[in-house]
């Protein structure tokens, strides 16, 4: 049986962090697989996982329930990339909370330019798209089902063509622009939807 890590929830919490999936990879040099299921979180870790992945130079991906933001940066650094037919798939810049004076928010808003560039680069290595393309994509905040993320080399194969029903991670879809509308009802009708974001993510990226 091929050894699997499972990056489940939010980027940068519990298990889904770069340091036990380096952990895993070290462990297992072969083949491996790693299950993602991610509304996103912290921009670096996912980054992190993403490099990770790429070092490691054998690992499938499959996205089951979704890759979205910090998530799907990480996704991108299988060697190959399965999707399931009703899983999404979705790319953004990277936001910020940032408290202070003029000048912080200036400062802050030159990084968040600088890892947005540098996240369009890596999506446009992993896809074969232009950087230009895919800052447009990335400032239009892109869903993508399974068929539009294979037709546009986000992913290599979709898996489980049969109608099933996914379970999504739990969290405040609401928090995006343009998120699914059948994501808001479900963040709405499971209690996952907040009035505010929480202030606990000051001064961390989330892409």
């Amino acid at each position: 049986m091929i050894p699997r890590f499972d990056i489940s929830g939010e980027i940068g919490e519990d298990q889904a962090r770069a340091d036990p999936v380096r952990a895993f990879l070290a462990e297992n040099t072969g083949p491996v697989e790693v299950t993602v299921n991610s509304p996103g979180g912290i921009a670096t870790e996912g980054a992190a996982i993403m490099a990770a992945l790429e070092l490691h130079g054998n690992v499938t991906v499959r996205i089951v329930g979704m890759a979205a933001s910090a998530a799907s940066l990480a996704a991108l650094g299988g060697k190959r990339i399965l999707m399931h037919s009703a899983a999404l798939f979705m790319i953004h810049d990277p936001a910020a909370f940032t408290f202070g004076p003029a000048e912080m928010h200036r400062s802050a808003a030159d990084a968040l330019d600088k890892m947005s560039d540098t996240y369009a680069r890596a999506y446009a290595r992993a896809t074969g798209h232009n950087v230009d393309r895919i800052r447009a994509w990335m400032k239009a905040e892109t869903w993508l089902t399974a068929e539009e993320a294979l037709e546009l080399n986000f992913c290599d194969q979709i898996e489980g063509t049969e109608t099933t029903e996914q379970i999504f991670a739990a969290f405040d879809y609401s928090r995006f622009r343009n998120a699914p509308a059948e994501l808001i009802k479900l963040a709405h009708n499971n209690g996952w939807a907040t009035a505010s974001p929480t202030t606990s993510n000051k001064g961390k990226a989330d892409a």
